[in-house]
């Protein structure tokens, strides 16, 4: 009897875990620009002095767009959602512009479009 629900509650986990995995879960912020700020350290020869002030940016916009999404969600302006992305994202980009040298900003801009946004919770399978 005790290894039926041993069973049972093992196939409860697995389905949790399962249902949580297919909804798409956020990365924590401070997680992605960190992961940000290292790649881009690699990949654009950025100072540890750059990374710092990449990281301080990306964590204040990753607060903005949040502060800003939830906002348009409260007040039912869904449509605003995508222009408001747009422009916080120029935003952001006029800031890393500020940190970066002309030749970094330009492996930047080319790793951009080799590594578009993933689009989230678009159509079915």
């Amino acid at each position: 009897m005790k290894a039926k629900y041993f069973v049972i509650t093992i196939l409860f986990f697995i389905g949790a875990l399962t249902v949580q995995a297919q909804r798409g879960e956020r990365p924590d912020p401070k997680a992605q620009a960190k992961t940000n700020a290292d790649t881009w350290q690699k990949e654009f020869s950025l100072s540890d002095e750059q990374r710092t002030k990449v990281y301080d940016l990306l964590i204040k916009s990753a607060e903005d767009r949040t502060k800003k999404m939830t906002e348009l969600r409260s007040s039912g302006y869904r449509e605003g959602m995508r222009e408001a992305f747009t422009k916080l994202q120029a935003e952001t980009d006029k800031g890393l512009k500020a940190i970066f040298t002309d030749a970094q900003w330009v492996m930047y801009e080319k790793w951009k479009k080799e590594n578009p946004p993933r689009r989230r919770g678009r159509g079915g399978n």
